[in-house]
């Protein structure tokens, strides 16, 4: 009886051992497979609530990028729409100064009329300019609400007053465009504040009824450099950008890089381990055969 119940324990203890060092050798390999030291808390808790911190921040500088893009993209739209209402601007300077001429016909007045009409119509679809996602660039908050409509020849604006921010950092915001009020409707002129669209109507109506539209020159000028003025903060905002990005960028290698010693697999270190475990699981099924050998027979032999 004794001796049955040793070679059972032996058998048993031999059996287990063998089972760990199975077990071992397999979760082993498999952070190998995986390249990961730590693939479940229980691998190291620590390290484990550092790899999620690590995460989580680099998860946030994700979202800021995210939002420095969509801030880039609106503002280069907005940028575009800006260039093109200067080379608006520019040309009915050039036909204002054209119509300002003692020595022009009526109907050459009503040809530049004309043209300065289709200008006005252009200038009209560019303060309404959508980007990719439909959303129109120049209604300030509303941006589902198209902010400019024209009605019994007088324009309209329909959008808010705000400009929409973005987190690109933790302690910085950026605008990713302007309100159209402020960018066409609240502009200077001669005698006071005017819109573009009513500056360009007056013009061409002027010339349409035959008159000189010479004294026009200065509210031109005055609606092209509050154009240039948006351009330049549509600039000052894009390098802003492109700066925080950078730094942005830096911070993430940084935080990536530190994941990565936290979590990945020592790879020499893992190989060797897993070759000593596979020899110490040889020698446990080695010791397993002897035992399972063994006898109430060979016992009393």
């Amino acid at each position: 009886m004794t001796a049955r119940i040793s070679t059972y324990m032996l058998s048993q203890r031999a059996v287990n051992s063998m089972l760990e060092r199975q077990s071992n050798a397999s979760d082993t390999q498999l952070h190998i497979s995986a390249g990961k030291r730590i693939m479940t808390p229980a691998d190291d808790p620590a390290g484990a609530a550092r790899v999620i911190s690590y995460t989580r921040e680099i998860e946030t500088l994700e979202q800021y990028e995210s939002n420095a893009n969509r801030a880039t993209t609106r503002l280069g739209l907005e940028e575009t729409a800006i260039v093109g209402v200067e080379g608006i601007l520019q040309r009915v300077r050039e036909l204002t100064v054209q119509g300002g001429s003692d020595l022009l016909t009526p109907e050459n007045r009503q040809a530049i009329a004309a043209e300065i009409w289709e200008l006005r119509a252009e200038f009209i679809g560019l303060s309404n300019t959508r980007d990719a996602e439909g959303e129109y660039i120049f209604a300030g908050y509303q941006t589902g609400t198209q902010p400019f409509e024209e009605l019994a020849g007088a324009v309209s604006y329909n959008g808010d007053f705000g400009n929409r921010e973005l987190q690109i950092s933790a302690s910085r915001q950026i605008a990713d465009g302007n309100n159209g009020y402020d960018v066409f409707m609240d502009v200077d002129t001669a005698t006071g504040k005017s819109s573009m669209f009513d500056t360009l109507s007056q013009i061409a109506s002027d010339l349409d009824g035959d008159l000189n539209v010479g004294g026009y020159l200065d509210d031109i000028d005055l609606a092209l450099n509050k154009a240039l003025e948006v351009h330049a903060t549509i600039g000052a905002r894009m390098n802003a950008i492109d700066e925080q990005v950078m730094v942005n960028g830096d911070m993430k290698l940084v935080m990536e890089i530190s994941r990565s010693e936290e979590e990945d697999i020592d790879f020499a270190q893992a190989i060797a381990d897993f070759n000593q475990q596979m020899t110490a699981l040889e020698a446990a099924q080695q010791t397993y055969m002897k035992i399972s050998e063994l006898s109430l027979f060979n016992f009393l032999r």
